[in-house]
């Protein structure tokens, strides 16, 4: 690839931004990271001003071992799902030993992004500034979390009580002794829920489907994804090639017998049945379950139309008196701070606007949910890239394949290939939304991440599957190998081979602590 220039605007300084900077810095580009707000963190850090953020009471729904960086470990004594405020401390640490903070502009808003086609450069426009800056490269690392969306009510104008989406949803103290209705079941509504209970007078959670629901832990005590390992995935992605709807039908019925192991539900908890794996994943929540078996919160179908000024009338006919809403909804992407000849999202495929399952939401035209196709050299999205896996090991890893291609150790097609990949993703995507809600990030994760840690240089890609570098890894590291392979999925794993991105010393010791009952199981084994 054309050397194009070594200074790089990374905009947006939560998880996303963060692991960005210090990848494409790692890699010895000069990186400046931009974000409107004083602090670093984005939604991790909470604050009561209209910005995204956590509740004061989340916990996180992936493990500890799981959820972290690939070369930098929660703290071991944090409980195995940590505190919000946990997270916040742990992106500070994060940003102070990679020593981020000096090349952060904290504060700052990027308004406008714009190509300078003369140039050759990238133009961010800065609130409050009247010079612009140039930057050979930008990565666009604001997140998913853009606009809130709100469903359309017929009626809505009439009702006198308090309206808000879930973004503003800071102090339940605010809803105390109030009616209230928390539209959308999943994370989100679930937390909501629970941070409501015994401060609302009435809760209701209104949703139009079922989900699965899991623990943080199995019946066993363990962490529900200690459970998961790289041998499970690989048989699960073989059925996927031999038969998708084989898979589909296998992943549901696995994650109905885990969740079954765990609750009991009853009928008029309205939890099932659940859409299939492919269109919602599951819920993460201790406390769903447990509020709707003891009366907290009533599961009510959707708002149909607002009929007075506290009444709301449901899906099925029913009337319902309420003083509050909150739209737990979820979000669509913003890319408005881009020029319309940058925005990847002008281009929407008119069949996926049609589409049932894309709810409004747009759908960006990315080779691998990452590169924009008209500027692969020098204009990058994180966060875009969706499936079933820890966030923060994805941003890393998405992170290092970007750093790797602009650094020009790895390679991306031609762009008439570019466009006709993107294509065709976007007719699987779009075969998926015709069918029900899909999620425009989701890709098929086997395949991308064969392509990633490719791109990256993890090494990963060429010691697992069949080929002629795996035998050979099998055969010369088996208990590697087996720990690898059996062992809980650690982001580590991604640091301990020599390869195009640099590797963590401590990753194997890591990956040795993370298995330690595992390991401990073998020797007691071979003892006996």
């Amino acid at each position: 690839m054309e050397n194009i220039g070594e200074n790089i605007a990374v905009i947006g300084l939560g998880a996303l931004g963060l692991v960005t900077v210090k990848n494409l810095m790692e890699a010895g580009f000069h990186v400046t990271g931009f974000d409107k707000c004083d602090y670093i963190g984005g939604l991790w850090h909470f604050t009561e001003e209209d910005h995204v953020s956590v509740l004061r009471s989340t916990v996180i729904n992936i493990s500890k071992e799981r959820m972290c960086f690939t070369d930098f470990p929660f703290p071991h004594h944090l409980p195995e799902f940590c505190t919000a405020q946990d997270v916040d401390e742990y992106l500070n640490d994060y940003a102070k030993h990679f020593n981020l903070v000096p090349c952060l502009r904290l504060g700052t808003a990027v308004v406008r992004v714009a190509r300078d086609m003369v140039e050759e450069k990238w133009v961010l426009e800065l609130s409050g500034e009247e010079e612009p800056l140039f930057f050979d490269r930008v990565v666009i690392a604001t997140g998913v979390q853009g606009e809130p969306i709100i469903p359309t009510v017929s009626g809505l104008e009439q009702f006198r009580g308090d309206i808000s989406h879930s973004r503003a949803f800071k102090n339940p103290e605010n809803f105390r002794g109030k009616r209230v209705v928390v539209a959308g079941l999943a994370n989100t509504g679930s937390d909501t829920v629970e941070a409501l209970r015994g401060i609302a007078k009435e809760i209701f959670i209104s949703h139009n489907h079922g989900t699965i629901v899991f623990p943080r832990f199995d019946a066993s005590g363990r962490p529900y994804d200690h459970d998961l390992s790289n041998r499970k995935l690989a048989v699960a992605d073989t059925v996927r090639k031999i038969s998708p709807t084989a898979h589909e039908m296998m992943m549901n019925l696995l994650m109905k017998h885990m969740q079954n192991g765990v609750f009991t539900l009853r009928p008029e908890f309205r939890l099932s049945p659940a859409p299939s794996f492919y269109h919602a994943l599951p819920t993460i929540s201790d406390t769903i379950v447990r509020n709707l078996d003891q009366g907290h919160v009533v599961s009510i179908p959707n708002i149909a139309a607002v009929r007075g000024p506290s009444t709301l009338e449901l899906t099925d006919g029913t009337k319902l008196d309420a003083d509050s809403i909150i739209w737990c909804t979820g979000y669509r992407s913003d890319y408005s701070i881009l020029d319309p000849s940058a925005d990847p999202t002008r281009h929407t495929t008119s069949r996926w606007k049609s589409a049932r399952g894309s709810r409004g939401r747009p759908l960006a035209r990315l080779y691998q949910n990452i590169f924009s196709p008209d500027f692969p050299e020098s204009l990058a999205f994180m966060g875009v890239v969706w499936f079933p896996a820890p966030a923060f090991s994805t941003f890393d890893l998405t992170a290092m394949a970007v750093a790797q291609v602009w650094a020009g150790r790895s390679t991306l097609p031609p762009k008439t290939e570019i466009n006709r990949a993107i294509d065709e993703h976007h007719a699987w995507l779009c075969t998926l939304a015709e069918r029900g809600s899909t999620l425009p990030g989701w890709v098929k994760s086997a395949d991308w991440l064969n392509w990633a840690h490719g791109a990256a240089g993890t090494g990963l890609d060429t010691r697992f599957g069949w080929g002629l570098g795996a035998w050979k890894f099998w055969w010369h590291n088996q208990e590697l190998y087996r720990l690898l392979s059996d062992g809980i999925i650690s982001p580590h794993a991604y640091r301990l081979f020599e390869g195009k991105r640099k590797i963590w010393p401590g990753a194997l010791a890591e990956l040795r602590y993370v298995n330690r009952e595992k390991l401990r199981n073998v020797m007691l084994k071979n003892v006996d």
